[in-house]
């Protein structure tokens, strides 16, 4: 790593550090937003944190009498996940089942999920972006963002008899192709919504700062991430990575700066950008996406490729994967905004490094529990085969060459 990249990176990981430094001070003075679940889930704070942070949904003040936890089968790998069920005092307001989700208490996670800006990220999004887009969301009561400190939340989906949620087993066993072609149908009207603005306009919608590749901290953090995780997944899992995979693994590290042109150039759309099956639902016959703390201005065929290549049994993608590609570039055209097919299928190919740099950094730096883990490691093998499927080596050399 270069020496001004070192300096820049610990930058960075004070800005972090003084977030965390500025929390723990206003805890000791009254001054800091309360993040703990024991803390949240009591009527006083949990109205403090709604009437402060309400959103459009929320038409009046909130008066709880009553707040009780939940268990539910949520697994964040960054976030506390909890249901709650309020009682309200006088003409309810809200519906007496909530999901909140909070940052975690770790130390380390809450440091490391502040420099992506991850939590300020999904804030915003469900804030000022999730209603200018086509999809349908979670309903928003309430979010708020105080240095390390998130709160969000939503209506409780988990008790909704009309909704489908997706697990880990789920997402082992992989989506039917009928469900594959529903997601891809919600893609292609989430892309071709806001295709092709100019910069200032996508600025002016979801800026340049939150994003995770292109921001000053989320950029340099990712950059450093993707180069390091490579020898730790392949220590964790010998044998799962080829060295022709590591190889064009490194490469692709050491061109990051042109790769980066290539990926975020041109008429760009906004992506979820953590675009697995388990962040989608089915909501009668809508297609909605929760977790929005990746959402950013890119190229559309990345959420697919990372969609299909995550969520599709190898051998499942490798016998429908053009076809699924071109159903694609067929709905864009549908909604408004075509594409090439030609070019479309050669960024596919590019962006397979960004599943595999993905499930790196899940299986380098993750601290999973052992449902977790199993699926981390299919998703390794599925990555995998999909990067030698479509030689990506391959068409690094033809990108590299061509400079």
């Amino acid at each position: 790593m270069a020496i001004s990249e070192t300096v820049r990176l610990a930058g960075v990981a004070a800005v972090g550090g003084g977030r965390l430094l500025r929390d723990a001070l206003g805890d000791l003075i009254g001054t800091s937003m309360p993040y703990k679940a024991g803390d949240v889930a009591t009527p006083a704070v949990l109205t403090e944190l709604i009437n402060s942070g309400a959103l459009a949904p929320v038409a009046r003040p909130v008066h709880l009498s009553r707040v009780q936890r939940q268990s539910i089968p949520s697994v964040s790998s960054n976030c506390e996940n909890l249901v709650l069920t309020i009682e309200q005092q006088g003409e309810a307001v809200l519906p007496s089942s909530l999901f909140v989700k909070l940052p975690m208490e770790s130390l380390l996670t809450r440091w490391f999920f502040t420099i992506i800006n991850a939590w300020q990220l999904e804030s915003y999004f469900f804030r000022q972006v999730a209603h200018t887009q086509p999809l349908r969301t979670p309903v928003t009561y309430a979010t708020r963002c105080q240095g390390a400190r998130f709160f969000l939340v939503q209506e409780n989906l988990h008790e909704d008899p009309n909704v489908e949620l997706f697990t880990n087993p789920d997402m082992i066993a992989g989506p039917s192709l009928e469900l594959t072609y529903r997601c891809l149908d919600a893609f292609a009207r989430l892309h071709a919504c806001h295709y092709g603005l100019s910069e200032a306009e996508r600025e002016a919608i979801l800026p340049r700062k939150y994003h995770i590749f292109l921001s000053p901290g989320m950029g340099l953090a990712a950059r450093m991430l993707n180069r390091l995780a490579l020898q730790p997944t392949i220590k964790k899992l010998p044998g799962v990575i080829p060295p022709h995979v590591e190889r064009a693994y490194q490469r692709t590290m050491d061109n990051w700066d042109a790769l980066l042109q290539y990926w975020f150039s041109g008429p760009l759309s906004l992506l979820h950008g953590d675009s697995h099956l388990g962040n989608f639902f089915v909501s009668g016959d809508e297609m909605g996406m929760l977790d929005w703390q990746a959402v950013h201005w890119g190229k559309g065929i990345r959420d697919v490729q990372y969609f299909l290549i995550d969520s599709l049994p190898a051998g499942m993608l490798a016998e429908h994967e053009r076809a699924l590609v071109a159903y694609y570039v067929q709905r864009r055209a549908h909604h408004g905004e075509a594409i090439d097919p030609q070019q479309t299928w050669q960024e596919y190919r590019s962006f397979t490094f960004h599943s595999l740099m993905t499930i790196a950094v899940s299986i380098g730096f993750g601290a999973l529990n052992e449902e977790q883990d199993a699926l981390m490691e299919e998703v390794l093998h599925r990555t995998v085969a999909a990067v030698e499927r479509v030689d990506y080596a391959g068409w690094l050399n033809d990108f590299l060459g061509a400079q």
